[in-house]
């Protein structure tokens, strides 16, 4: 599934969601005289938007095809039984093992898949843990980070990241289980296992068609909506970011700096407060805004990363001073690890469990993730 789905999505987000259809859009809204920012809001906004949800249609493709050929056959059967034994010491079933191995690549085909499950229980704390897991959109920041900060011991970090991100989901569902709505009895792992059968393509690919569908309808809108918002908030106001060009005058370079008090005990500045927020509709958009804030293209994140290591405080208490230090570096990796993945994984979350339980998502990532960059920074800035 990896090579093949990352490449046909690279694909499809370097074709729908860069520079075919969004500067196609651009030149052709340009040569009918349409105002900048209307432009703006149609290329940037709805274009790539629209573009950053088929981005992810490869990837479902890929997926739906491998999960129905398996149940299909079945193989998937036969790897929840022989998980459930070590599943059942966190309290969860064998099924668990599939969807949260799909999280590392994409939060939200990991939670449709979830779905697979019978026990409303099982379903529902496996859905909430898989945002623990290291979604491949989170990897861009790691890279960056690592190639900055950590060189020489890349592969310790990177590795060090994911276990993080593991330990945490197994902590995470043993507090969970001992609550009284997820509290149940341990049950003995009974289920027929069918024999083994050639699929056929007439079901396997209904089954895609349907999934998919209903991928589509589900989220589509939600991150449409959050990719206008943030151009707007990146856009305005227009006369003094020069229609977008200068985003360290727009709205969200304000509230970037209005979060500070409370960014600040993590070692933050207001332009990783502006990388955070741009990340939520999704996590890839965190190191093309810092290469935008710190005038390095983003696509050189080799020069992107010497202007972090050579970024300084120009006024204040720490004038002169370096603004990543390892253990800002480590605190923003961990942030960026914890907190929800995207708002397409909480619009997954609040269509499959409802509204209550994506709120909580929401609300106990971002606690976790500043308690934890918390005293990662705190005790970082002791020992380097």
């Amino acid at each position: 599934m990896g090579p093949l789905g990352t490449f046909i999505t690279d694909w499809t987000n370097d074709v729908l969601g860069g520079e075919w259809l969004v500067e196609g859009s651009r030149t052709l809204l340009e040569n009918l005289g349409t105002a900048e920012w209307l432009t703006g809001l149609i290329s940037d906004g709805i274009v790539a938007g629209v573009g950053a949800v088929l981005g992810f249609v490869p990837q479902m493709l890929v997926l739906f095809f491998l999960l129905a050929f398996l149940e299909a056959c079945g193989y998937m059967a036969r790897i929840a039984f022989v998980l459930d034994r070590i599943f059942r010491k966190f309290g969860l079933s064998g099924k668990s093992f599939i969807p949260m191995l799909i999280g590392f690549g994409c939060n939200v085909p990991a939670i449709m898949a979830a779905k697979s499950l019978e026990n409303k229980k099982d379903r529902t704390l496996t859905m909430l843990m898989i945002p623990f897991m290291s979604c491949s959109a989170r990897l861009p920041v790691y890279m960056l980070f690592v190639s900055a900060f950590f060189a020489q011991h890349k592969a310790l970090i990177m590795i060090s990241i994911y276990a993080i991100g593991i330990v945490f989901s197994i902590l995470f569902a043993f507090i969970m289980k001992r609550t009284k709505y997820f509290h149940q009895e341990q049950e003995d792992y009974v289920s027929e296992l069918p024999s083994f059968r050639k699929p056929t393509w007439r079901n396997t690919w209904a089954h895609i068609w349907e999934r998919t569908s209903d991928y589509l309808k589900k989220i589509s809108t939600v991150i449409l909506a959050a990719s206008v918002t943030i151009w707007a908030l990146e856009y305005f106001p227009a006369n003094q970011t020069q229609n977008g060009a200068n985003k360290e005058k727009s709205c969200l370079a304000m509230i970037g700096q209005g979060m500070e008090p409370i960014m600040r005990p993590l070692g933050f500045d207001w332009k990783m407060n502006v990388c955070i927020l741009t990340g939520l509709p999704a996590k890839e958009a965190i190191v093309s805004t810092m290469g935008i804030l710190y005038h390095v293209s983003d696509e050189d994140e080799t020069t992107l990363a010497k202007a972090m290591r050579n970024e300084v405080y120009i006024s204040g208490p720490k004038a002169g001073q370096h603004v990543f230090t390892p253990a800002v570096s480590w605190a923003f990796m961990i942030f960026v690890l914890l907190y929800f993945p995207c708002i397409a994984t909480i619009a997954t979350l609040k269509r499959e469990v409802g509204r209550g339980w994506a709120a909580f998502s929401v609300i106990h990532s971002l606690l976790l993730a500043w308690i934890v960059a918390f005293a990662v920074f705190q005790i970082g800035s002791l020992v380097f």
